[in-house]
């Protein structure tokens, strides 16, 4: 009899244990994530184990979640990146996705890390995402961004003053080159004030400015006399104030060099 219990167990046994393995096969199958990460890592082996080298002693390599991402993100750059156009955009912005869902230390490391996973420098990255962030901010319209992604970020680089001249001049366009836009950095200042050319004066307009300079000296010139009417009003408002308190103080040392004389 306890033979045959003992087979019973044993059967019991084997059964619990297949329908524990049916079920974990059906948590595998019905968890999408493992799948495509399992799906990302033996389509490019070398990625998952870059991913785990830059971030070897944190918590990451064992995140699905952001080693997919990661992984996924990698993938888009790597077909962006042959379409030169529109595709640094696109690079941009991913950047800036992904480095929003990872924490500072996980995003250094990254950056650190970035020739090993993407096809480009940390530098480079840099500047795709100044671009896109330029681009979806309104500093640079999406169909006037040019097609370098190098003259896209000498753009990114000027000041107002210096955008606004770029404007004025039609220099935010696709065909810009490179070339005019470091020359305009160039030749305005990051304040805005554009130098005369040198053996040509725009006489109207020296006369414009000396004039908006002439007014400015007036309107500071009221300001300090003001501010010199309003000192001296204080001055004799506190003088009895300071008179009194110095004849104290003067009584107080007389005082006390009569006890010490007694």
């Amino acid at each position: 009899m306890s033979g045959a219990v003992g087979k019973r167990s044993r059967a019991s046994l084997k059964a619990f244990l297949a329908e524990d393995e049916e079920a974990g096969a059906e948590v595998a199958v019905t968890d999408p994530r493992s799948a495509e990460l399992r799906s990302l890592g033996s389509d490019d082996p070398a990625a998952l184990e870059t991913i785990r080298e830059i971030f070897a002693g944190t918590s990451l390599p064992e995140d699905q979640d952001k080693v997919r991402r990661i992984l996924r993100t990698r993938i888009e750059i790597q077909k962006e990146w042959g379409d030169a156009r529109d595709s640094f955009l696109a690079i941009g912005r991913a950047l800036i996705s992904l480095e929003n869902e990872l924490t500072k230390a996980e995003f250094a490391r990254l950056r650190h890390g970035t020739e090993r996973l993407f096809p480009f420098s940390d530098a480079t990255a840099t500047q795709l995402r100044q671009i896109a962030r330029a681009v979806d901010g309104g500093r640079i319209p999406a169909e006037a961004c040019p097609g370098s992604y190098g003259t896209a970020y000498q753009i990114t680089l000027l000041t107002e003053p210096q955008l606004r001249v770029a404007r004025e001049r039609g220099l935010i366009r696709p065909d810009v080159t490179r070339r005019e836009i470091m020359q305009l950095r160039r030749e305005i200042a990051a304040s805005g004030l554009e130098p005369e050319p040198v053996g040509r004066l725009d006489r109207a307009r020296l006369r414009e400015e000396r004039s908006r300079l002439g007014e400015r000296r007036g309107r500071l010139a009221e300001e300090l006399a003001m501010v010199e009417r309003r000192i001296l009003q204080l001055d004799e408002l506190l003088s009895p104030i300071i008179d009194g308190e110095a004849e104290a103080i003067i009584e107080a040392q007389a005082g006390t060099g009569g006890e010490t004389g007694g």
